[in-house]
């Protein structure tokens, strides 16, 4: 009987220390929960716009899994920008991981992969229906690696000689062609781009 008080403070100091213990806890333990539901806050986002995630799928590669195949050689052309055919809307969530903010009715179309090489194109309007068309190269994990502006709106200046807009062409090699033109149809300059072992774009001098 004379143990027992000491058996009691021995258990209630026990307890206290399990107590502070699990207090020291807390602020991990709530930072954890926090970031879990902002996770699945996102993935809610996603299943809302027709994106079906599960636990181990990556968003983008379920996207670009979706999208439609442009064939090549690819050429462009004004109908071609305004109608850009079989592109599909990018949700917004998947907007904000490809670093395409700023831009409204984004779309998206894959070009046909290889064993070493995904490519996608993204278009955005700027504003005031002013089109502009991007190449990106996407890494293993389906998140983007490098990108290249394909076309812009004709770019206005002081003189109307000056004026100047971008042409593109992407051959069945993936070389990229950009070419410029000045106001009165003359050919500017052209550039090559090509995509290199580490998925940046390469520029090539040309005559």
């Amino acid at each position: 009987m004379k143990r027992k008080p000491k058996s009691v403070f021995v258990i209630g100091m026990a307890i206290m220390m399990i107590s502070a213990c699990n207090n020291a806890r807390v602020p991990a333990n709530l930072q954890q929960k926090l970031d879990s539901v902002k996770a699945l806050e996102q993935l809610e986002l996603l299943r809302a716009q027709g994106i079906t995630v599960g636990q181990e799928v990556n968003p983008l590669q379920e996207f670009y899994d979706s999208l439609a195949i442009q064939p090549l050689p690819l050429q462009y052309s004004d109908n071609y920008i305004a109608e850009l055919p079989n592109y599909q809307t990018v949700p917004q969530p998947l907007v904000q991981l490809m670093n395409f903010e700023g831009r409204v009715s984004t779309k998206a179309i894959a070009l046909p992969e290889t064993a070493s090489l995904r490519l996608m194109l993204l278009a955005g309007n700027d504003g005031d229906n002013r089109v502009s068309l991007w190449l990106y190269t996407l890494g293993s994990d389906y998140y983007p690696v490098d990108k290249i502006n394909l076309y812009r709106p004709v770019q206005n200046s002081i003189k109307a000689d000056e004026m100047l807009s971008t042409e593109f062409s992407i051959t069945s090699d993936y070389e990229v062609f950009l070419t410029t033109y000045k106001a009165d149809h003359k050919k500017n300059s052209q550039r090559l781009f090509t995509v290199d072992e580490l998925l940046h774009f390469k520029e090539w001098k040309t005559e």
